[in-house]
């Protein structure tokens, strides 16, 4: 399949993708969220697309396309993306009070009051 990215024409195929993975391991780092998968592997999109450009001999930089530029042209091939988020430091404690001890919310809070 033919993509342009960055107005320069792009030739890839979902084999060259699962060719290039079958034994390539990417460490997803920090603020990696969206993954695409291919050979059972979960791969940040960005990361993947860098490094099938490099293999395909493109030169294109992580900063050459973004996040977005990935996600579609993975999508075009039919490979599933996936958007996963941590839960981190003060985004859990938003959540803190939520969650009952015993099971009833209601009843802990007059425990706790009374």
């Amino acid at each position: 399949m033919e993509f342009v990215l960055r107005k320069q024409k792009i030739k890839l195929t979902k084999k060259d993708l699962i060719n290039i993975f079958k034994e390539k391991q990417i460490k997803a780092g920090r603020g990696k969220k969206y993954f695409v998968i291919i050979n059972s592997k979960k791969i940040p999109v960005k990361d993947a697309l860098y490094h099938v450009l490099r293999k395909k001999q493109y030169d294109f930089s992580l900063l050459d396309f973004t996040t977005a530029d990935a996600i579609r042209i993975f999508k075009k091939l039919g490979l599933k993306v996936i958007h996963e988020q941590e839960m981190k430091g003060e985004r859990l404690l938003k959540y803190a009070g939520i969650l009952s001890i015993g099971g009833n919310a209601l009843e802990d809070e007059k425990k706790l009051y009374t």
